[in-house]
Order: C-alpha cells, then sequence, then structure tokens
C-alpha cells in the first residue's frame, strides 16, 4: 500500500456538520466497500472474523487517489488493519480470546454484545462468528452517520445507566435510531453546501416541480431516504447475533441505495413511494413486521380521532334536530326549527380544517402545524356560528361548545400519529435490480471521467449546486400554505 489514512482520520476531515456527520450518501458508499471487504473475509480458507472492527482499524488506501478523490468517484479502497483479535472461524483454540474467555483488544463502542463478557453460556463460541464484524461495522457506520457511536459508554454515559455494563446496555437497551445530517439539521442548506453531489440531485429533482421546494420540504424529503440507511444498520445492531444479517446481504442492501440514491431524492420531494433497498432473510421480516406495525397503530389512531368528531357531531345534531333557534340573535332574519345536519356540519369544520390544511404532509412537524391550525381555524369558524344563534336555552349552548372543544381537540392524536408514525412506503421496484457504479453529479460514470479535467470537473459541479441551492432558498411559494 503505497500510503493511507485511518477512517478515523478522514472521517473527521469528511464532516458536513460540526457534530462531526458525514453525508448520508458517503456513509453509505464506505459501507457498501466495508462489508464487500468483510463478505470476501469469509472465503478466506476456513473463513476469518476480524473481531475488533474499528474506524481507527480501517484503512483508505491513498496509493492511487486521494481521499477526496475516491469521495468524488462513489468508490472507496478499504483496507483492515490490526489482526490481533482475529480468529479463523474452524479453527478449535487459536487466539487469547478463546483460550482465556475475554475478548482482545475490541473496541468497547463498537463491538457485539458478546465480544464484551465471558459471564454467559456459549460466549466464547459466539465470539467465533462473522456476525461480531457485522454489528462492529454497524456501529462505525452509524458513527459517521450521527457522529457517536450507538451507545454511551463512558462514565457519565454508564451513570446514568444505573453503572451498567457496557455488555448490559448493549443487550438492555435499544440504540436511538440515527437522524443524519440532514434530519439533524437546522438549516439543510448549510449541509448541501458540504455535499455537491447531494445537492445536485436536490437541484434536479427540484427543477422538474412546479415551484422551488422549501428548504424543510427538502429537509423531509433527504430524512425519508436517509431513514432506509439507518433502517439496515439498526437491524445489524441487534443483541441476537442469530438476527443479524449476512455481511453479503449489508452489502447488497447498501449498494441498492447508493444507486437509486438521486432517483429516491426525486421520488420523495414527489411524494412518491421509495424504491427500497430491502435485507434479506429475517432482518426483512423483522423490518417489515416493524413498518406493518407502525402503519397498523397510525391507522387506528386516526380512525379513532375521526369517529370521536363524528360521533360527537352526529350526537350534537340529532339533539338539535327541530330545535326552535333563531339566526342570528337580536335582530334574527331567520327563525324556526333548526336542521339537525347544519349542526352536524358545523362540529365538523374543525376536522376537515384540519385535513384539509394538512394536505400530504403528514410526516412531518410542518404538516402537523399546519393540521392543528387548520383544525382551530374550523372550530373558530363553527364557534361563530354558534354565538350567532339564539339556542332555546343557555344550558343547550353549553353542551354544544363542550362538544366543539371535543371537535377540535379530536384530530389532535391523528395528527400527531401522522408526524410521528409515518414511514415512506416501500414501492414494487424489484430488489434484483441491476447495481450500477455511482453516478457523478455531471452525468458521467467514473471510469469516464478520466477525461474530464479536476478544474472543469468542480466547476460545472459547484455551478449545478449553486443553482440547487439558490432555489432551496426560494421560499415565497411555501411561505403562504
Amino acid at each position: 500500500m503505497g500510503g493511507g489514512v485511518t477512517l478515523e482520520e478522514a472521517a473527521r476531515a469528511l464532516a458536513v456538520d460540526d457534530e462531526g456527520r458525514l453525508s448520508p450518501l458517503t456513509v453509505a458508499r464506505i459501507g457498501r466497500d466495508l462489508f464487500d471487504l468483510l463478505a470476501r473475509m469469509a472465503y478466506v480458507e476456513g473463513g476469518l472474523a476480524h473481531r475488533d472492527v474499528a474506524p481507527r482499524n480501517i484503512m483508505i488506501d491513498t496509493g492511487q487517489l486521494s481521499v477526496a478523490d475516491q469521495v468524488e468517484e462513489g468508490a472507496f479502497q478499504l483496507v483492515l488493519i490490526d489482526f490481533g483479535s482475529a480468529v479463523p472461524l474452524e479453527s478449535a483454540d487459536s487466539s487469547l480470546t478463546a483460550r482465556w474467555g475475554a475478548p482482545l483488544g475490541a473496541t468497547a463502542d463498537f463491538a457485539a454484545p458478546e465480544m464484551l463478557t465471558d459471564d454467559v453460556s456459549g460466549a466464547v463460541a459466539r465470539r467465533r462468528s462473522l456476525a461480531v464484524d457485522v454489528y462492529a461495522a454497524a456501529g462505525v457506520l452509524y458513527q459517521m452517520m450521527e457522529g457517536h457511536p450507538p451507545y454511551d459508554l463512558s462514565f457519565a454515559g454508564r451513570s446514568q445507566r444505573e453503572g451498567r455494563s457496557a455488555y448490559r446496555i448493549k443487550t438492555e437497551f435499544s440504540a436511538e435510531t440515527p437522524a443524519g445530517a440532514h434530519g439533524s439539521a437546522a438549516d439543510v442548506r448549510a449541509v448541501l453546501a458540504s455535499e455537491p453531489e447531494v445537492a445536485v440531485a436536490v437541484g434536479r429533482a427540484a427543477a422538474e416541480l412546479d415551484s422551488a421546494p422549501a428548504p424543510h420540504r427538502v429537509r423531509a424529503a433527504l430524512s425519508a431516504v436517509d431513514d432506509q440507511l439507518a433502517e439496515v444498520l439498526m437491524a445489524c445492531l441487534v443483541p441476537e447475533q442469530s438476527r443479524r444479517p449476512q455481511a453479503r446481504e449489508v452489502r447488497e442492501a447498501l449498494a441498492l441505495f447508493c444507486s437509486q440514491y438521486a432517483d429516491n431524492v426525486a421520488r420523495s420531494l414527489r411524494g412518491e413511494p421509495l424504491a427500497p433497498c430491502p435485507l434479506g432473510g429475517a432482518a426483512a421480516t423483522a423490518a417489515r413486521r416493524r413498518r406493518r406495525l407502525r402503519r397498523a397503530t397510525r391507522v387506528a389512531v386516526d380512525a379513532l380521532s375521526a369517529a370521536v368528531a363524528v360521533g360527537g357531531a352526529v350526537a350534537a345534531g340529532l339533539l338539535t334536530q327541530d330545535m326552535a333557534v333563531a339566526f342570528p340573535a337580536g335582530q334574527p332574519l331567520w327563525s324556526g326549527p333548526m336542521p339537525g345536519l347544519a349542526v352536524s356540519v358545523a362540529l365538523l369544520l374543525p376536522l376537515a380544517g384540519a385535513l384539509i390544511a394538512r394536505g400530504s404532509e403528514r410526516g412531518i412537524g410542518f404538516g402537523f402545524a399546519r393540521g392543528l391550525l387548520g383544525s382551530l381555524l374550523g372550530g373558530t369558524v363553527a364557534g361563530l356560528l354558534a354565538s350567532l344563534t339564539a339556542w332555546p336555552s343557555e344550558s343547550v349552548s353549553d353542551a354544544l361548545y363542550a362538544v366543539l372543544f371535543l371537535a377540535v381537540v379530536a384530530p389532535l392524536p391523528g395528527l400527531v400519529a401522522d408526524w410521528a408514525l409515518a414511514l415512506p412506503p416501500l414501492s414494487s421496484a424489484s430488489s434484483t435490480a441491476p447495481l450500477a457504479r455511482p453516478v457523478l453529479p455531471w452525468g458521467a460514470v467514473p471510469s469516464e471521467d478520466r477525461a474530464i479535467s479536476t478544474a472543469s470537473r468542480e466547476a460545472l459541479a459547484l455551478e449545478t449546486m449553486s443553482e440547487a441551492i439558490y432555489e432551496l432558498a426560494d421560499e415565497t411559494n411555501e411561505e403562504g400554505v
């Protein structure tokens, strides 16, 4: 190897925000090539588990291309180093770990739980598995995506967990799902300024829309795409070794994520289903089960909210049917028996206002805020109509105001569920689509790009990126929504 830097060093240089997060697309490409390396280790004679996969033990070979050039090409020359903890999978007692029952040099922040204790039966046998590398590699990618490891194993972090050991923390608690640089960004435009390729993808997708998308909409669209990467990582970070996917399955899922990234950004901005990057076996089944559970919960809460609003409106309509009223009170222009249907329709205005104002933006906080304002606006209109009507008694008007309050509050659980539990639906695209090398911002594949000078490439990429970010800044068409 002519030269290189550790992934730990490279990650600091490639961060796109102050928290040390990398572009999710870069994380996925590094992950694809890292898991490709792990998958090939399975074909070494007898198989080989590294057992200390960590950022300091992963080198980016810069003998032919610099780190910046590898980022630009979307492919990384990775090399694993420090095999002091490695063990052949088919050997009986070939390592200090096997002989002494304690992990040799495994980095706790990234190590699988079975590498952190010898107090459970079968721990030694479970350490002789490629699944420990799958867990650790996912932990490395998690740190690059989120800026910190999956678990806080510092003294302060363990104190918050009542002093539990690293093993217990990793087996008794689930890591938080990473949000990534886009989902955590206060201003997504600042992140995109460090992601020319992603900014170009956003700009091209935005150019196909009727109007320039507001930054909050871009942030939500990118976060929905990044959630696919987070889902792959979380499937690898399960404590049960048997439930972790194989390295080749993770490699294939990440390769699909990378090759479909620009297309999925466009799909997400248009509100269309995303092309999936599924994992095989038990991991995919578990992911589908979680998705179905979230969807079922969201639908159930939506149905309950609507049932409460409609039930209250119908009951009030039946009770006020043919009741003698006058409108407006004081100097009535009309008096006579009240049509119960009119009362029901008025009490449904908050629900209708919430649904109309929220529109299709159910998965983001902005959609929730709009729905809440729509409900309040509908309730205000209904309340104004009720106050202008002369009812037979004060008790009737008090009861109607109580029902109106219920009608305004009823949509809120549904809005919260839509915001918190909404998931981008899976498309029917085939998971066996051919894998292509990443396409560069100017439309050339890496091998063809050699003919383009570095200055020309950078000028064209930056020009397109600037246009994309300029379009993101144009919020005038969205602010009035």
